[in-house]
């Protein structure tokens, strides 16, 4: 069983059954995280994602194992080894391909404050001890905390592994 870790927000959201995707970069160091315009996602096959090459005629890339497994299998949280997850899906997309329905399955959550709805709850606010940022829409609220983890991810268009799974109920 693989480890699989989250931060304290993202771990009640889990828990809460708010979140039930996640969305992981794949390794800097591969060819398609160095030029991702470069490269088009072509399908998941049992050996890892498979790319081409757009500037090589379509060339195909050796397949990127997926380093969570597969879609079946059981993820144990690190933080609470208790908890337990299931993989339901796998797939490979640019991180900027996320949609406002995406964010709220990464647990983004809504709060109204002053009569409008602000999005977050999720990344913690450096100017306060025990609070959260918050912004105008779910896909913003991603965003700061995807930036918060991966500097250049959202600015470069990153390929991420994204997760969908179902919590496995506590034994």
């Amino acid at each position: 069983m693989r480890l699989i870790s989250f931060n304290p927000a993202m771990l009640a959201a889990v828990r809460a059954g708010h979140k039930t995707v996640t969305r992981r970069r794949l390794p800097v160091a591969l060819p398609v995280q160095q030029k991702p315009g470069r490269y088009r996602y072509s399908e998941l096959a049992v050996a890892g994602a498979i790319f081409e090459d757009l500037h090589r005629n379509r060339a195909l890339l050796p397949p990127v194992s997926c380093p969570f497994g597969q879609p079946g299998e059981l993820l144990r949280v690190q933080e609470d080894p208790a908890s337990c997850l299931i993989i339901k899906r796998i797939w490979v997309e640019q991180v900027r391909c996320l949609t406002d329905a995406d964010a709220l399955a990464e647990g983004i959550r809504p709060r109204e404050k002053a009569g409008r709805v602000q999005w977050g709850g999720v990344e913690p606010d450096p100017d306060r001890p025990v609070g959260f940022c918050w912004y105008d829409s779910p896909t913003a609220a991603f965003q700061a905390l995807l930036t918060s983890i991966y500097p250049s991810a959202w600015a470069r268009n990153e390929w991420v592994w994204v997760i969908e799974f179902e919590r496995v109920p506590d034994a």
